[in-house]
């Protein structure tokens, strides 16, 4: 669901495969749902992964619903289009922070850390602007994101290996608490032989921080939680479901 061109070209033919059931998408659209939005955007649309059934949640109880995935990758899109057979998403192809859809939408998400795809935190804070400003009137602003431990000062590096499906992968990383920036590699070895390597870079905002870009972008925090099953949030939580509030 990640936006930026590198990560599209380099995990766009995989992603539903390794990623497709990493949430449990009845939980994820029925938060999503909650407020019954008829007008909705998610930035990093990626392949539809949520887009799709969220689509065609809310068209089953409101047929003029609209759900609008916004992504620069040309190798997602080309995935979701595959993926959508019935048209249910308005798919453009633009930068998160610059082509949003002038709106007014009821809801915009952002999920599975796809923030954090936007390299420097002022690019996320234009991000979390832009998207308040096609909010309509009590809209919302719900964003996915993992929680990593920034208490050491020194860049840390990391190595693990899983075996998912067909496929026996390798992650490298190396994260500078300092800037924020996690750089890897996700080695892939196949099958048949092949091994395939996927570089990323992200950079990393706290919860902290990304309540103080939603502040200052006129939004207030209505709830948070340590899953899409609405778990509490607490110090030990991997993750949050942030779900933030037009104050206009």
């Amino acid at each position: 669901m990640q936006h930026n061109v590198t990560y599209g070209a380099a995990f766009a033919d995989i992603y539903d495969e390794w990623y497709g059931n990493i949430d449990d998408l009845d939980d994820v659209v029925g938060l999503l749902a909650g407020s019954s939005p008829r007008r909705v955007l998610e930035l990093g649309v990626g392949t539809g992964r949520i887009a799709i059934p969220l689509a065609a949640q809310l068209r089953a109880s409101d047929n003029q619903a609209s759900v609008t995935g916004l992504d620069e990758s040309p190798e997602m899109l080309a995935r979701l289009a595959a993926n959508d057979t019935h048209g249910l998403i308005h798919a453009v192809r633009g930068d998160m922070v610059d082509d949003q859809p002038s709106g007014p939408f009821d809801l915009v998400f952002i999920s599975y850390n796809t923030l954090f795809n936007l390299i420097g935190h002022d690019r996320q804070r234009r991000c979390v602007t832009n998207s308040s400003a096609r909010l309509a009137t009590s809209g919302l602003l719900i964003i996915d994101a993992c929680v990593i431990d920034t208490a050491s000062s020194q860049p840390t590096h990391g190595a693990t290996s899983e075996q998912r499906g067909p496929w026996h992968l390798r992650t490298e990383t190396s994260f500078d608490s300092a800037s924020g920036r996690v750089t890897g590699t996700i080695t892939s070895q196949h099958e048949d032989g092949r091994v395939t390597l996927r570089p990323f870079t992200i950079t990393y905002s706290t919860p902290e921080n990304i309540d103080d870009m939603c502040t200052q972008a006129g939004l207030v925090l209505v709830a948070r939680y340590g899953s899409w099953q609405r778990t509490t949030f607490d110090d030990d939580s991997p993750r949050h479901v942030s779900v933030y509030r037009n104050l206009r």
